[in-house]
């Protein structure tokens, strides 16, 4: 008998049921710390800036992928001729070529400090061995795009508090970091294919894995979509449509439509790592806890936790626990529960639909 066969489990507020966890009033720490640290430097990206330059310009057509950049160059031959052609005709004119920069991202006055740090730079990650970017870079959100970070922070709140209350702080919060590098290695692949090296920032990539998970666990779950109530298993595919299609275009030649701004291979990269994470039941603490750690270490002052299947033959067998927790929330309600027993109930939960073949 599963979680969702149990008499008094069957109603609306159950844990597994809700969309955004256990509602605002609880806010898990990796989430919350992870909500604080991207805002915080969203507001530094806005501040810590400096004055775009020539070479600034440059370098961002040098950035562009290889027939992209091809394309733009000859454009920019064009309106050279054309300036020269109207200068003659019409003596004190010249020909303005600001929409053309800024169809190609290069009409910003400013440039962030912050994001010049962080970005993912497949040139600096590659040749200049700077790693770190393939993590930094989900930190970071385009200054000039506030419903970027907006929409990233919801979904990571929406679907984020259940997943870490579901698998605990330390495996969620190795799961969003492994997510955000498989993400960025994505892209760093798609731009050595296509010759390019535009600078990626957004968390979208980690937050599509945690949707992806999400969507595995409660398919039918939904949210409203322009005031349209949709299963969270559409979105997910949505998603992978609407990256998919502009991917396969550059990766057919037509590079000339890759430039709307989005890193879609990111995306997929993200999407790609969620479903091969439940797919093969990766237990990154696992792996992490098999990393020697000094003594006096933040991993637990030299110790090990004892494996959790290990600490289960000691105890009381997983059915018990749970009828014991079960008991607990008809009497006292789900507001009573541990975090340690809300993750038992959702692997319980997960273990029982294995066993009835779900």
């Amino acid at each position: 008998m599963g979680i969702e066969d149990r008499d008094y489990t069957r109603d609306s507020s159950d844990y597994t049921g809700t969309l955004t966890g256990f509602g605002i009033d609880y806010i898990p720490p990796v989430v919350k710390w992870l909500i604080i640290i991207n805002v915080a430097i969203f507001l530094l990206e806005i501040f810590v800036t400096r004055e775009v330059t020539p070479k600034d310009k440059e370098l961002q057509v040098q950035r562009l992928p290889t027939r992209q950049r091809q394309y733009l160059e000859k454009q920019q031959e064009l309106l050279k001729k054309q300036r020269e052609k109207l200068e003659q005709e019409r003596p004190g004119e010249s020909y303005d070529a600001t929409a053309l920069e800024e169809a190609y991202g290069l009409g910003a006055s400013n440039i962030s400090i912050i994001g010049e740090w962080l970005q993912l730079d497949t040139r600096l990650i590659v040749y200049r061995g700077q790693v770190w970017r393939l993590l930094t870079y989900a930190f970071c959100h385009e200054q000039f795009a506030v419903f970027h970070i907006l929409l990233n922070m919801l979904a990571l709140y929406w679907f984020g508090v259940t997943l870490e209350s579901m698998y605990g702080p330390r495996e969620f919060l190795l799961f969003y970091l492994a997510a955000a590098v498989v993400s960025g290695l994505a892209n760093v692949c798609l731009d050595l294919y296509l010759g390019s090296s535009i600078p990626a920032v957004g968390a979208s990539g980690a937050v599509l894995a945690v949707l992806t998970v999400y969507a595995i666990h409660y398919p039918r779950n939904t949210i409203r979509f322009w005031f349209y109530p949709i299963e969270v298993r559409w979105v997910v595919l949505l998603y992978a449509i609407f990256d998919l299609h502009p991917v396969l275009l550059a990766l057919g030649g037509n590079q000339l439509f890759f430039r709307d701004g989005t890193a879609h291979a990111a995306h997929l990269g993200g999407l790609a790592f969620g479903f091969l994470y439940w797919k093969f039941n990766l237990n990154l603490e696992r792996w992490w806890n098999l990393i020697p750690m000094p003594r006096g270490s933040f991993a637990g002052g030299g110790t090990r936790r004892p494996p959790r299947r290990a600490a289960a033959k000691a105890g009381p067998s997983i059915d018990e626990q749970v009828d014991e927790i079960l008991r607990k929330i008809h009497d006292s309600g789900e507001a009573s529960l541990t975090d340690a027993e809300r993750r038992l109930l959702a692997r319980a939960s997960q273990k029982y639909k294995e066993r009835r073949g779900e």
